[in-house]
C-alpha cells in the first residue's frame, strides 16, 4: 500500500510503483554511461574519449577486413578473366604439330641418354657408383673422428688417473714392500688394466677391515690384560701389592707369572684339585643323592599304602592302587646333564679346570633354584615330592588286572570319583600321620563335619570301612537322620543335649542313646 501511494518509489527486488505518469525502471545501460555533475564535464570528456577508442579500434579491424577482402576481389578477377579467355579459345587457334615434333625430339634425345652403352649411360653408372664409395668413405671418415675424440677422452682421463696415482703415492716402495703386496695382488692383465680403480678400491676396503679387526682385537686384549692385572693384584697382595695396572706394568706381572708357575703353582694345583674332587663327591653329589633316596622312601610308603588300599573294596571284586610316576622337569634335565658334563670333564686330564668349570654351573643351578625356591622348576629341583606324580589304577581283584586308569576328574559318574576322591583322601591322612616305622598311625583321629549328608548308603558304608582299615578314629557330626547308617557300622556315639543355658556331651552306646531320647520324647521341642 505505501509503494502505490509513493511516488518514484522502488523496492530492493526492483519492482516499481507502477503509477501513470511516473517513471519506470530502466537497466538497459550502466549507470555511469552518459552521467555527469552540474559543475563540470571531465566526466563526460572522460566518457567521449573512451568511446572513441573504442570506435578507432573497431574502425581498425573494418578496415583490415576491406583490405583482405580487395585482395580477395581482385584475386577472383583475374581468375574469371583467364577463365574467359580460356572460354573464348577455339582448338583451330593450337599450334598442335610443332609441339607434338618437339616431344618426340625430347623424348628421342631422352632415350639415347638412358642407353646404359652410351658414354652419357656410362657416366651415370661411374657417378653412381662414386656416389656410393663417396658415402661409405664419409661414413668411415665420421667413424674414425668418434674414435679418435674417444681415444683422446681415454687419454686425457688415463693421464689424470696417472696423475692421481703418482700423488697418492709420494713415496716409492722399497723392495720388501713390492715383495710384501706380489702375492694377495699379483700384476694386472691389459684387459684389466681400466678395473685397476674399483680393484684398488675393493683391496683398501678388506685391508680397512682387516685394520679394523685387528685393532678391536688389540683393544680387548688390552682391556682383558687390564682386568687380569687388577684381579691378579686383588689376588697376590704380596709381591704386586705395589705394582701399578697400566700396560707398561706388564713386565712385573709376567716375572711373577713365572715365579708362580716354577714354584707355588704346582703345589696351590695339587691343594686344588683334592678340594675340587672332595666338593664334587661330598657336596653337590651327596645332596641330589639324598633327594634321590627321599623319592625311593616315598615310593617304598606308596607301596605300603597300596596294600592297606588293597584290604578295602573300591567297588565289588575291585581294589584302588595309587601308581606313582617319576617327572622330569626341564630344571631337573638340566642338572642331570650338567651332572653327567661334570662326570666326563672328571676324566679330562687338563689340571682340573673342566671339572672346575662343570661344577660351578650345578652349584649355579642349585643356588638359583634356592633363591627362587617357591617357583616350580626350583621345586622340582630340591623337593622330592615334586618329582612323583600320580595315577589311579581300579584293578580287579581276582585276575589283578587293570580295569581302567586315571590322572584327573574326566570320566566316570560322579558317585565313582567321590570314591576315589575319599579313598585318596583317607590313604592320604593315614600316610602323614603314620610314622615311619609303623604300619597305622599314632593319633588317627579325624573329625567329618556334615558327613554323609550327600552320599548314598552304600557309599557311606564303604568310606566309614576304608577308614577302620587305614587305622583312622572318625568324629562324625551328623543330624539325627544319619543314625541308622552310623548304628549299622559303628559300635557307640556321641550324644549332644543342648538347651539355653549348657550344652552337655555324652558318650554312649546305641542302646543307652535309645532310651535317653525315648525318656526325653515329651519335652518340648526347643530343648529338642
Amino acid at each position: 500500500e505505501a509503494l502505490g501511494v509513493k511516488p518514484f518509489s522502488m523496492t530492493q527486488q526492483g519492482l516499481m510503483s507502477g503509477k501513470r505518469g511516473l517513471f519506470e525502471k530502466q537497466d538497459q545501460r550502466p549507470l555511469a554511461q552518459g552521467w555527469m555533475t552540474g559543475f563540470d564535464n571531465q566526466s563526460q570528456l572522460q566518457e567521449l574519449e573512451k568511446q572513441y577508442q573504442q570506435s578507432q579500434a573497431k574502425w581498425q579491424t573494418y578496415s583490415e577486413s576491406l583490405k583482405r577482402l580487395k585482395a580477395e576481389h581482385k584475386t577472383i578477377e583475374q581468375q574469371q578473366s583467364l577463365l574467359q579467355s580460356l572460354q573464348n579459345l577455339s582448338f583451330v587457334e593450337l599450334d598442335t604439330r610443332t609441339v607434338s615434333l618437339t616431344l618426340e625430339k625430347l623424348d628421342v634425345q631422352l632415350k639415347e641418354l638412358q642407353d646404359p652403352d652410351s658414354d652419357t649411360g656410362k657416366a651415370e653408372q661411374q657417378w653412381i657408383f662414386a656416389k656410393t664409395q663417396l658415402g661409405e668413405i664419409q661414413q668411415k671418415l665420421n667413424q674414425f673422428k668418434v674414435d679418435h675424440q674417444v681415444a683422446l677422452n681415454g687419454l686425457e682421463q688415463a693421464k689424470k688417473q696417472v696423475e692421481e696415482a703418482q700423488s697418492r703415492f709420494k713415496d716409492d716402495l722399497n723392495q720388501v714392500e713390492i715383495e710384501s703386496i706380489q702375492v694377495p695382488y699379483p700384476a694386472l692383465k691389459d684387459e684389466k688394466i681400466e678395473q685397476l680403480v674399483s680393484i684398488e678400491r675393493e683391496a683398501l676396503q678388506t685391508l680397512q677391515q682387516k685394520l679394523n679387526k685387528q685393532q678391536t682385537q688389540i683393544a680387548d686384549i688390552e682391556n682383558n690384560l687390564g682386568k687380569k692385572m687388577v684381579s691378579a693384584k686383588a689376588k697376590d697382595t704380596g709381591a704386586l701389592s705395589e705394582t701399578g695396572v697400566e700396560l707398561e706394568d706388564i713386565e712385573s706381572y709376567l716375572r711373577q707369572l713365572e715365579v708362580l708357575n716354577k714354584e707355588a703353582l704346582p703345589t696351590k694345583l695339587e691343594r686344588f684339585s683334592e678340594y675340587l674332587n672332595l666338593s664334587s663327591d661330598q657336596g653337590v653329589t651327596q645332596l641330589l643323592t639324598r633327594i634321590d633316596n627321599e623319592v625311593s622312601v616315598i615310593e617304598e610308603r606308596i607301596e605300603e599304602l597300596n596294600i592297606t588300599l588293597q584290604g578295602v573294596d573300591f567297588q565289588q571284586q575291585r581294589y584302588l592302587q595309587l601308581v606313582p610316576q617319576k617327572i622330569t622337569h626341564q630344571s631337573l634335565q638340566s642338572l642331570q646333564k650338567a651332572q653327567r658334563d661334570l662326570r666326563s670333564a672328571a676324566m679330562q686330564d687338563d689340571q682340573g679346570e673342566s671339572q672346575f668349570k662343570s661344577l660351578i654351573v650345578i652349584v649355579d643351578q642349585l643356588k638359583n633354584a634356592v633363591d627362587r625356591k617357591r617357583t616350580r622348576p626350583a621345586l622340582a629341583l630340591l623337593d622330592p615330592r615334586y618329582r612323583l606324580q600320580f595315577s589311579v589304577a581300579v584293578i580287579e581283584r581276582e585276575t589283578n588286572v587293570v580295569i581302567e586308569s586315571r590322572t584327573g576328574s574326566k570320566g566316570g559318574s560322579g558317585g565313582e570319583k567321590e570314591i576315589i576322591a575319599s579313598f585318596i583322601l583317607t590313604a592320604s591322612l593315614s600316610y602323614a600321620l603314620c610314622p615311619k616305622d609303623r604300619n597305622i598311625p599314632l593319633f588317627g583321629t579325624v573329625i567329618l563335619d556334615e558327613a554323609f549328608s550327600k552320599s548314598s548308603q552304600a557309599v557311606a558304608a564303604r568310606i566309614i570301612f576304608a577308614l577302620r582299615q587305614f587305622g583312622l578314629n572318625p568324629l562324625f557330626v551328623t543330624p539325627n537322620k544319619e543314625m541308622r547308617l552310623l548304628r549299622e557300622h559303628t559300635s557307640s556315639a556321641v550324644l549332644v543335649h543342648r538347651n539355653q543355658k549348657q550344652s552337655l556331651a555324652l558318650s554312649l552306646s546305641w542302646q543307652e542313646i535309645d532310651q535317653h531320647l525315648l525318656n526325653r520324647s515329651s519335652t518340648s521341642k526347643t530343648d529338642q
